[in-house]
């Protein structure tokens, strides 16, 4: 018989498992863990990036409001220009909310084939 077989007693040789089978299985899920961590890192820089982009965009959507308030001469000109600052501020909260779903989706995707054995 070879080193890591078995024989029952029906005649079926059975492969057990080596210590050399073992190191293998480890050193993959290593790699594989090792690669989804990159993966992550990679996600969460570019998530950040993003996320710091929309604060200037806020940022600037913000200033530009204070700006038009304070050159108002009228409260039908307030009114407009919180009307145009809401209006502009709700489509970059509709922006963010996707954009957070589909970084959240990238996360569980990366995290998920990591549980799924790298697969």
């Amino acid at each position: 018989m070879a080193t890591g077989e078995t024989r029952s007693d029906r005649g079926i040789t059975k492969q057990s498992p080596t210590a050399g089978d073992f190191a293998e299985f480890g050193a993959k899920r290593v790699e594989t863990f090792m690669d989804v961590q990159k993966q992550l890192v990679e996600t969460f820089e570019q998530i950040n990036c993003e996320h710091l982009a929309r604060i200037k965009q806020e940022t600037e959507l913000a200033s530009d409001f204070a700006g038009k308030v304070t050159k108002a001469r009228s409260i039908p000109e307030i009114m407009t220009a919180y009307q145009e600052w809401l209006s502009q501020r709700m489509a970059l909260f509709t922006e963010y909310s996707r954009k957070l779903f589909e970084d959240s989706q990238k996360v569980v995707n990366t995290t998920m084939r990591f549980l799924s054995n790298g697969k």
